[in-house]
């Protein structure tokens, strides 16, 4: 390879326009599918907020695919020739693990009323 360009990267310019969030995404891999896609039809991308999940793991759906203002009909073309535009993406997972942090979060809190209870009362719970 002669250039010196690095091919998976892309940080725009001035000279490239607006700068648009095309699409929000759940899951990180679908995000980066996306990316992939538009990287192959020639349309530079980047990735917001892919960390979101690490540090809050219940919010998705902060997963941003940016681009160029102007290659957004080029993009959605692509990513439709691709089937990646229209897929709606898996909801049900995230609530499930909502519902699990509520659990474990209520269970924490019992053990605690109960433990609390037990010093107060000086019942041994063994």
């Amino acid at each position: 390879m002669e250039s010196d360009e690095i091919l998976d990267s892309w940080e725009p310019s001035e000279s490239d326009g607006p700068i648009i969030t095309l699409r929000y995404f759940y899951h990180s891999a679908d995000a980066h599918l996306a990316r992939i896609t538009l990287q192959q039809a020639g349309i530079p991308s980047f990735i917001t907020s892919d960390n979101s999940q690490t540090m809050l793991p219940t919010g998705p759906g902060w997963i941003g695919l940016n681009i160029r203002e102007s290659d957004a009909a080029e993009a959605v073309a692509a990513l439709q020739a691709a089937q990646m535009w229209d897929r709606e993406p898996d909801k049900g997972q995230s609530w499930r693990q909502v519902l699990i942090m509520i659990g474990v979060l209520l269970l924490i809190l019992l053990l605690g009323i109960l433990f609390n209870l037990s010093s107060i009362l000086g019942i041994v719970i063994s």
